[in-house]
């Protein structure tokens, strides 16, 4: 069976699995826009690169990638109830909405999450769930102080390469990422992404703090578990001098081989139809 079938996406967000654990206003949102419209914004929300237009891109876009990440976790056919980590979570809760419906709410759920006020927005979100959440208050890099060893079934990098990356370059130039507002200030942490990237910097700071976030997380998923990937990027962006075009469609691409170039105990796992250039999934290694 492909994965993600528009179709059936469809069905999921509007009255399936993931519909039934949005909380408001989505619920309101989703149930009113007409079917075929529906359609049309989860094929656009699908696509890679995603195209300049996006309908109801606002509430439909989180849900459709819940909707992905619950049938990821089918696919790789993990345990219920699932035990996740997701570092650099922030804001977002399309992992934790896949983890809640894939389990009935019995997953176990835990994040290192840098910045206060995304933390803050998370915790709205996820709020009418049941699933048991942890949210630790540090910096990724730090993980291993807080969590002990073999403990979960999945690490989730959702969108988190380009985080992860970001805060790597914006530290060093004075940015506190713990309490600066994200939003308004993400377009600065992007150009210098790019101006480190052109300057052929990337490799000297970002790659090490990337690479040991992902190493933390091989050490907290059990043997045989998972580390999942994904990134996406719009084509809204291509056209904007200070976006960095090329290092955004190449960083699932660029982590992976970065990987391959470490000593870390992993073997990567194909799944049907998945473009490795915006998804990658990693078996730890016995």
């Amino acid at each position: 069976m492909p994965m993600w079938e528009p179709e059936r996406v469809v069905r999921e967000i509007s009255e399936g699995s993931i519909f039934q654990h949005l909380g408001e206003p989505c619920h309101t949102e989703l149930k009113a826009v007409p079917r075929e419209e529906l359609a049309g914004a989860v094929a656009a929300v699908l696509r890679r690169p995603q195209p300049r237009h996006m309908p109801y891109a606002r509430f439909v876009a989180d849900a459709v990638y819940a909707a992905q990440y619950y049938e990821v976790f089918g696919a790789l056919d993990l345990p219920h109830p699932l035990t996740i980590y997701e570092p650099c979570v922030g804001g977002s809760d399309p992992v934790i909405l896949a983890a809640e419906g894939y389990s009935n709410g019995q997953a176990h759920y835990v994040t290192v999450n840098l910045n206060r006020p995304l933390r803050e927005e998370l915790q709205r979100k996820i709020s009418h769930l049941n699933l048991s959440v942890r949210i630790i208050d540090d910096n990724a890099q730090q993980t291993l102080t807080h969590l002990e060893p073999n403990r979960f079934d999945v690490a989730c990098f959702h969108h988190a390469i380009n985080d992860i990356l970001q805060t790597a370059v914006s530290e060093p130039r004075g940015m506190d990422t713990t309490t600066v507002d994200w939003w308004p200030n993400e377009r600065r942490m992007i150009e210098w992404l790019a101006e480190d990237f052109a300057a052929g910097r990337i490799e000297e700071r970002g790659k090490p703090e990337l690479l040991e976030i992902i190493g933390n997380a091989v050490e907290l998923v059990r043997s045989g578990g998972t580390l999942v990937f994904d990134h996406w990027t719009g084509l809204a962006h291509r056209d904007q001098d200070w976006f960095p075009w090329e290092l955004f469609c190449d960083l699932v691409p660029m982590t992976r081989r970065w990987i391959a170039e470490s000593d870390l105990s992993v073997s990567e796992v194909k799944l049907p139809n998945v473009d490795p250039q915006w998804w990658m999934f990693l078996r730890v290694e016995e």
